[in-house]
């Protein structure tokens, strides 16, 4: 039996972080605990934890600025090398109304006019913090942060062009957290959270806006800002991690859809006769709704019946639905607030009219993706064609674009990071019990199968919400299982459980909350982000408008993407488990229950495993020297690289051939060089880190001696061989059973 693998963590020694933060009502409380988690985040990665022989932490953290391999005291070592190169960007959830009348981007601040409210923040890294939202020097010109010190590490490095290095951490993280301040909570309430980062990031050709060309909606413009902020902050040698922050769902459209009136669903009126095609309604009868769904929606979505009332016009089955007979197929005037349009919408509606979840799970794992053209067929469907190379997984990504159909947009030369350099995390809303925490045991703290049947049903893609946890079930109605609404302000629990509450039809059930430290009276100085107002009663008010806790809701699209990627994806709360003002545990140590720390801990658990070892799936069979059947073949960077300079040897003949078979078969550069690193011998429970030979060693853990943390077995290069940056490094494998043996090659 042979496997094959992609060992690219060695040669990492950069992180591009994108934060996306949610920067709709009532997202202020949660912004401001996202400050707090910045250092921890941080310093996590720049000084990661000494561990010793067993893999637990000593207490003491890592100097970035000591020699390779002696970065902790004698005795321990790092968990991961600390990274001394790394660029941070923020985009916001605000892309504005995609055509629609909604999120105005002239609309301003409603506490200080002088600003702007920030309704479409276009997909582009934002610069602006505190209250006055003034710009951080070092971010300029790009919008990012960029911390790169003056260590031995970089002296052979460049840093990066688009911003000024820090060079101090605490410099650092006091701009970030100030970057965090600036995003405020004012813009649109329809958060495209998921469309923002993939705008950013991976859309070969990001429109600049979305205009309507009479009921259609067509993108327009290259936004020109995007690819050179893009090609200065993704450098395409770095781990990826992508950190989303939000309250609520996913709640924009594919403006595109439906045949260009995708954009009507994001409209407050919804318009007479747009949006579905064929649809006709009287207006007077509906006041700004949407047409419904058919009959069958609402228990079967995914049957073919299901569908839109908006087509009855030219469907006489659907014309004949009882639904559709009903306010002539349209929802009446308090049963479609526009403030909860964005749940459950095949169910409600006959039509999803957002992007599909496979766009962003393609997007962060795919070598090709569409661009603008390839996305939808001619009658609005998203197909998404993939034509061109993924900006995620390409190398000198252009600065700007002749125009938005300028080829070398797509065309781009293939990079060296693979998808398992890239990460994907949302602490959204979800109760923490879900989740079952550990700060002391990452395994304990996985999330299993059945963990994600709770927190988005058996089968969300074909509709199936079998098995969720109620709290989950986004709904504007009482929730079965759930304890009953008080119509006594104040009275938000029963025995323990938070209550559901009488919405009105234009709010849904929370996911879950949290006490905020200090309560807040609502007035008309905070109206627009404060829950109390007297006016309803919400489960988050010590008074009627005294607001105790804060909230969030079922944050299900996103954390869709997050389980489709499997071991790229990280999930967390918002809703932390504590955030009472003594942070401290019972010893007098930083509490890592409290804000966002276990977040922060989700996040670098999974990262540093990247960064680490690489961890192999299966033990392997020794020789009697000791050595494995296995081979490491480095691709490096650049054309013309020679194996001697970094002292790698070229493989043989047959075996590179049937690499050059496999690499065409890829699509991948057969021009660039492609040498054979040295395996070196080292007995179980040893390393060869610290060796002076040129190499890599399969290691194992023992009994007495767990060199490799959670690690049953893994690959590690020695000091003097840890591959070139920028190197593709595949492991090639043949396991042997039964007493037979084969040489390695590259087949699976």
């Amino acid at each position: 039996m042979s496997f094959t693998t992609t060992v690219k963590q060695a040669a990492v020694d950069k992180i591009d972080l994108l934060i996306g933060i949610d920067n709709s009502r009532s997202m202020g409380d949660k912004q401001a605990i996202l400050s707090e988690a910045v250092p921890d985040l941080i310093n996590s990665l720049v000084t990661p934890n000494c561990v010793d022989d067993a893999g637990k932490p000593t207490g003491q953290r890592a100097d970035p600025s000591a020699e390779e391999g002696a970065e902790c005291p004698q005795g321990s070592k790092a968990e991961f090398k600390p990274i001394v190169d790394i660029h941070v960007g923020i985009v916001t959830s605000a892309m504005g109304g995609f055509g629609s009348d909604q999120c105005s981007d002239t609309a301003t601040n409603p506490t200080d006019a002088t600003l702007n409210a920030h309704n479409d923040d276009k997909g582009q890294l934002i610069n602006r913090a505190g209250l006055k939202e003034v710009p951080v020097p070092q971010a300029s010109p790009s919008n990012f942060l960029s911390w790169f010190p003056t260590v031995k590490r970089n002296n052979a490095k460049k840093a990066s062009e688009g911003s000024t290095p820090f060079t101090e951490i605490k410099g650092f993280n006091d701009a970030f957290s100030g970057m965090i301040s600036g995003v405020k909570e004012y813009g649109c309430g329809l958060e495209a959270q998921l469309e923002s980062w993939y705008h950013f990031l991976i859309q070969p050709d990001p429109y600049d806006k979305v205009v309507r060309d009479g009921n259609r909606a067509v993108y327009q413009g290259l936004n020109q800002t995007i690819l050179q902020q893009r090609a200065d902050f993704l450098r395409a040698d770095s781990l990826v991690a992508i950190v989303l922050l939000t309250d609520e769902d996913d709640s924009s459209v594919d403006p595109l859809a439906l045949g260009g009136q995708g954009w009507a669903f994001m409209n407050q009126t919804f318009p007479a006769s747009a949006g579905i095609p064929g649809a006709q309604r009287d207006q007077s009868r509906g006041g700004s709704t949407a047409p419904r769904g058919t009959s069958i929606c609402a228990t079967n979505p995914g049957d073919p019946k299901c569908t839109s009332c908006g087509f009855k016009s030219s469907n006489p089955e659907v014309a004949n639905d009882p639904n559709c007979k009903e306010n002539d197929g349209f929802y009446g005037k308090n049963e479609d607030d526009m403030n909860v349009r964005f749940h459950k919408m095949k169910q409600r509606f006959g039509i999803d009219p957002q992007y599909p979840i496979k766009r962003y799970v393609d997007g962060l794992t795919k070598s090709q993706v569409p661009d603008r053209v390839t996305e939808h067929d001619g009658n609005g469907n998203y197909i998404g064609q993939a034509k061109c190379r993924n900006p995620l997984f390409a190398k000198n990504l252009p600065k700007s674009g002749q125009s938005e159909t300028d080829e070398a947009l797509c065309n781009l030369e293939k990079g060296p990071r693979s998808p398992d350099l890239v990460f994907f995390a949302v602490v959204g809303g979800v109760p923490q019990d879900l989740l079952h925490f550990d700060p002391a045991d990452a395994e304990k703290s996985k999330i299993t199968n059945e963990d994600w049947v709770k927190i988005i049903g058996t089968d969300p893609n074909r509709y199936d919400a079998t098995g969720i946890d109620p709290r989950m079930d986004q709904s504007v109605a009482p929730r079965t299982g759930r304890p009953a609404p008080s119509p006594t302000p104040g009275q938000n629990e029963e025995n323990g459980q938070l209550r559901d509450w009488d919405t009105k039809g234009q709010d849904l059930q929370y996911a879950c909350t949290f006490p905020l430290n200090t309560p807040v009276v609502c007035g008309a100085s905070n109206k627009e982000t404060c829950d109390c107002d007297g006016t309803k009663n919400p489960p988050l008010c010590s008074a009627a408008t005294t607001q105790s806790r804060a909230k969030a809701y079922p944050t299900i699209r996103e954390f869709r993407v997050v389980n489709e990627l499997k071991d790229q994806g990280i999930i967390s709360s918002l809703c932390p488990i504590t955030y009472a003002p003594a942070e401290k545990d019972k010893n007098g140590a930083p509490n890592p229950l409290y804000g966002y720390r276990p977040a922060v801990k989700a996040i670098v658990d999974r990262l540093k495993n990247a960064l680490a070892n690489q961890c192999l799936p299966q033990k392997l069979t020794r020789d009697e020297q000791g050595k494995v059947a296995c081979l490491i073949l480095e691709t490096l960077a650049n054309k013309g690289d020679q194996c001697s300079t970094y002292g790698l040897k070229v493989p043989e003949q047959a075996i590179l051939d049937k690499f050059r078979e496999k690499q065409t078969a890829a699509g991948l550069d057969t021009s660039l060089t492609v040498c054979q690193a040295n395996q070196i011998t080292t007995p179980p429970g040893q390393s060869c880190v610290t060796s002076q030979e040129a190499g890599w060693c399969y290691v194992e853990n023992t009994a007495t001696s767990r060199i490799i943390g959670a690690c049953s077995q893994a690959i590690q290069f020695s000091t003097t061989g840890n591959p070139p940056v920028g190197a593709t490094t595949d492991l090639q494998c043949i396991q042997q059973f039964g007493g037979d043996t084969a040489a390695p090659d590259s087949g699976k």
